[in-house]
C-alpha cells in the first residue's frame, strides 16, 4: 500500500501513523471485519489458477482466508512496533468504505491454494519496506489533509436505538466466486 495514496488501507495507516509515533486513526467502531491478503498469496493464487486446466471459465476470490476485525489488526501493527500507542476510534468513516468484507477463497483451495501468510506477516514486510523510505517525514499530515479536502472522511450519524451506525454498515459483503460461460 503506497505511503502516498490517502485512502490507501488499514496497514498504510497504522503502520505510517506508529512509524511516526502518532495514535493511528480506527474509522467507526473498528468492529468492521476485514480479509487481509498478502501480495506473495495474491500472486500464488495467480499462478494455481492459471496453471490448473480445472480454472477455465470460473471465477476466483482472492484472499486470506479469515476475517479480521479492524480494531484487532490495529493491535496486530502496535504490537509489531512495540509501542503503548494504541488506536483511537474516531466515529468517522471513510466514504464508500463497506462495513464488512472478506472473500470466499473456497474455490481456489479446490485447486489445492490456501494462504500462506497471516497478517502479522504482512506488517512486519510492510514495516520493513517502510524503514527504508525516505522523504515521507509530512506524509501522514498531506493525506490527511488531502481527505478532509476531499470529504472522505465523514462522520458517522447516530440512528434511534444504534449507536454510532455509519452509512456505510447497511450491509455485509462476501464476495463468492460463481462459475460463467462463455
Amino acid at each position: 500500500q503506497s505511503v502516498y495514496n490517502a485512502y490507501s488501507g488499514a496497514c498504510r495507516i497504522f503502520c505510517v501513523s506508529q512509524f511516526f509515533n502518532q495514535q493511528p486513526p480506527i474509522y467507526e467502531d473498528g468492529q468492521q471485519l476485514r480479509d487481509f491478503v498478502n501480495v506473495h498469496d495474491v500472486v500464488a493464487a495467480n499462478i494455481a489458477v492459471l496453471e490448473s486446466p480445472k480454472s477455465n471459465y470460473h471465477v476466483y476470490n482472492v484472499g486470506g482466508g479469515k476475517g479480521y476485525t479492524v480494531k484487532e489488526f490495529s493491535d496486530i501493527v502496535t504490537d509489531i512496533f512495540g509501542k503503548n500507542i494504541q488506536g483511537k476510534i474516531t466515529n468517522e468513516f471513510r466514504y464508500g468504505d463497506t462495513r464488512h468484507i472478506f472473500s470466499d477463497v473456497s474455490n481456489l483451495r479446490e485447486l489445492g491454494w490456501k494462504p500462506q501468510y497471516t497478517p502479522r506477516d504482512s506488517v512486519q514486510e510492510y514495516v520493513s519496506w517502510l524503514e527504508n523510505l525516505e522523504d515521507i517525514d509530512n506524509i501522514l499530515e498531506e493525506t490527511a489533509n488531502k481527505m478532509k479536502k476531499l470529504n472522505v472522511v465523514r462522520k458517522t450519524k447516530k440512528k434511534s436505538g444504534k449507536k454510532n451506525e455509519s452509512i456505510s454498515t447497511r450491509g455485509r459483503s462476501r464476495l463468492k466466486a460463481s462459475s460463467y460461460n462463455r
